[in-house]
């Protein structure tokens, strides 16, 4: 306005030139504060200090070229105190307040100045009852609004704390997420994924993040016809599923919130094996239990036959019968021990430490241990091993498990002559699960007796204990894995199999056994 000829009344009325000069003053003193500001050459109370100081000055120049206070310029005071209010402490606020207030008083005042006393007859007084008012206005202007920047502050700060806490925890729960044994997708009532952990991307065959955008049909036709009917139908009902990598998976759907039509949806997927070997657990802690208590009852009754029979070989009779007769109770005494030897190992199996093992280096070191009792050459085995054949198991327990089947395999076999009689293979069936077989060149298991041999006390020798196989298999179901029997090849001797849990299902608090 000031440089055009527009004319506003009563803007520049008294002083067009006055008006003129400090609008341009005006104009540079916030062209040069935008270049300090985007610079950052003064710091910010520096800055804030001159530029109210400023304001305070060019708006009383510019009020006294327009008529002074009834121009209504004076009211823009209010706005340039209520920023330093904002912005500065509470000694600049009152500063800067009192400075407004005396500006507005030497402009009410400017006349009376300098025309001298001589005006006093003529002078109108009304003007100091704006100046009072707007010096009220003034100071009520910075002190509600520091007391208002404060609370803003204090606001931010408290804004600040909880973008950070939240911050930090979605962080933790995406970590733990991350690291759940679980696979967790979360997916829209259309079944859209919107995200998905590690694990629900190694149970689906899905690669690592791609950017791709996925739908419950895309992972798993399956899971979304389970989802589907979970939507459809107030019942929770169930079913495994098998995924594209050999998985067995349960699935389990929560809704996030009350209603599970308008909001988010939550996909457990649970690992159907890590389900069995936990039930196994529970089961085998019972089981110990239950097996320790027989044991030791047992245990002292035999003890006492035993010593009881001792004696009796030094006092009955040089007669054969007498001998024969002692000779079968330690006979039965010391198979019964054995029995409860073997029933005590069962005791110890809710005791496991599974850890990862590396197939290629342990199966040399079970057969070195295997033949150092010199009764059967190191020739006796044959190892076939798949590099980089890795199992999770407990490695005590794995030694029991492959001494039982190799003892059982070399009592089934033909006697040795120079050629191996027992194969030890290791490799990764097509689920990728890691395996291991025992297999002998005996007769073979008949087809009659195939569905007893896991069950205790089966046995087809007269010296057997019948728990060696029942032993094996509930150590292994213990660890996760799974010992079956298939027929030999080319339908010579019998090969049993250990099928092992995947080595990431380990707990990543296991070591590696090299």
């Amino acid at each position: 306005m000031a440089l055009t000829s527009v004319s506003i009344p009563p803007f520049g009325d008294a002083d067009p030139r006055l008006f003129e000069l400090s609008s341009i003053a005006y104009l540079a003193v916030a062209v040069l504060a935008a270049v300090l500001i985007h610079w950052r050459r003064v710091s910010f109370e520096s800055l804030a200090t001159m530029l109210v100081f400023a304001d305070i000055v060019l708006l009383t120049l510019l009020m006294h070229a327009s008529h002074g206070l009834d121009s209504g310029v004076g009211l823009l005071l209010l706005v340039a105190v209520a920023g330093a209010s904002l912005m500065l402490g509470a000694r600049l606020t009152i500063l800067f307040a009192a400075l407004a207030t005396i500006a507005v008083g030497i402009e009410v005042n400017w006349t009376f100045l300098t025309e001298g006393e001589w005006i006093a007859s003529r002078w109108n007084t009304a003007g100091y009852n704006q100046m009072g008012l707007l010096g009220i206005g003034l100071f009520a202007t910075a002190t509600l609004t520091h007391f208002l920047g404060n609370r803003l502050r204090a606001t931010e700060a408290l804004a600040q704390k909880r973008g950070v806490d939240l911050a930090n925890l979605s962080q933790l729960n995406e970590v733990v997420i991350a690291r759940m044994h679980s696979g967790v997708l979360v997916c829209d009532p259309e079944g859209r994924v919107h995200m998905m952990n590690k694990m629900a991307r190694t149970f689906l065959g899905i690669a690592p993040d791609n950017g791709r955008a996925y739908t419950l049909s895309d992972v798993s036709p399956e899971l979304a016809a389970q989802f589907r009917d979970w939507r459809e139908t107030t019942g929770s009902t169930r079913s495994m599923i098998k995924s594209q990598t050999g998985y067995s998976l349960l699935p389990r759907f929560l809704p996030i919130g009350e209603r599970r039509d308008d909001n988010g949806i939550l996909v457990y997927l649970e690992d159907a094996s890590v389900i069995r070997q936990q039930a196994a657990q529970f089961k085998m802690a019972a089981l110990a239990r239950l097996t320790a208590s027989v044991a030791h009852e047992i245990r002292n009754p035999l003890g006492a036959i035993s010593h009881a029979a001792q004696l009796l070989t030094e006092s009955v009779s040089s007669s054969g019968e007498d001998e024969r007769l002692v000779r079968i109770i330690q006979d039965q005494a010391r198979r019964m021990n054995v029995i409860i030897e073997n029933v005590t190992q069962l005791s110890r199996r809710d005791k496991i430490n599974p850890v990862r093992i590396q197939l290629n280096t342990w199966i040399p070191d079970f057969i070195r241990q295997f033949v150092l009792d010199g009764l059967n050459p190191p020739e006796l085995f044959q190892a076939q091993l798949q590099e980089g054949t890795e199992v999770c198991f407990d490695p005590d327990q794995l030694q029991q498990v492959v001494n039982n089947l190799c003892t059982n395999a070399l009592r089934h076999s033909p006697p040795y002559q120079d050629s191996p009689l027992i194969a030890l293979r290791a490799g990764i069936d097509p689920d990728r699960r890691p395996y291991l077989e025992v297999v002998d060149r005996g007769k073979g298991v008949p087809t009659e007796i195939l569905d007893s041999i896991f069950e205790p006390f089966f046995t087809t020798t007269p010296k057997g204990t019948g728990l060696g196989l029942y032993i094996s298999r509930e150590l292994c179901e213990g660890n996760g894995a799974q010992l079956s029997h298939h027929p030999g090849p080319g339908g010579v001797g019998a090969c049993f199999r250990i099928t092992f849990a995947r080595p990431e299902e380990c707990s990543e608090l296991t070591t590696t056994v090299l």
